[in-house]
């Protein structure tokens, strides 16, 4: 019985299948469709694939030349601003160097006009002090050679001339404020 056995063993040793080739034409059928898969592949898939890519590098670099022509013309509005701001900085300080002016002109008519008011009030009150003084000078001197008249009358003991006293009255009066 062992020697039964081991014909049958030798028997199924022999009929043991090699996993790595294949018992019948599977290695070239497999081959032929791999081949046939890849053509279609090639054929069918690949065009349409290569066309999305094409155009979503088309896109892509359309949206790079968008973004690169918006940023100068970012640029180029921020420089019109900058330019436009400055020039209106130049027109601010020179409205604001020509109303200093107006108003250093303003001040000085006012200033002018009020120099010339206060002159003219100046000379009226001059004027008028003149007018009262004189007057009070010569109501003092009719005073004063009533006065003097009377005190001399007194003196002398006789009655003297008012009148006729006044123009030696009024010489020793104007001698007197002459002193002054």
């Amino acid at each position: 019985m062992l020697a039964t056995l081991s014909v049958l063993a030798a028997e199924e040793a022999e009929k043991t299948i090699n996993p790595v080739l294949p018992v019948s034409h599977e290695l070239f059928w497999g081959a032929i469709a791999f081949f046939g898969l890849l053509i279609v592949m090639w054929a069918v898939c690949l065009p349409p694939i290569k066309k999305a890519m094409r155009q979503r590098d088309e896109g892509i670099q359309a949206d790079r030349e968008a973004a690169e022509k918006a940023r100068v013309e970012a640029e180029q509005v921020r420089r019109d601003y900058e330019a436009t701001l400055t020039e209106a900085r130049v027109e601010a300080n020179r409205i604001v160097g020509e109303a200093r002016q107006a108003a250093d002109e303003r001040r000085a008519e006012i200033l002018t006009a009020v120099e010339n008011e206060l002159t003219a009030t100046r000379q009226a009150a001059m004027a008028e002090i003149e007018q009262q003084r004189s007057a009070a000078l010569s109501e003092l001197t009719g005073e004063v050679a009533g006065i003097a008249t009377s005190a001399a009358s007194k003196v002398v003991q006789r009655e003297l001339d008012a009148a006729a006293q006044r123009p030696i009255v009024d010489s020793f009066v104007a001698q007197s404020i002459g002193n002054r």
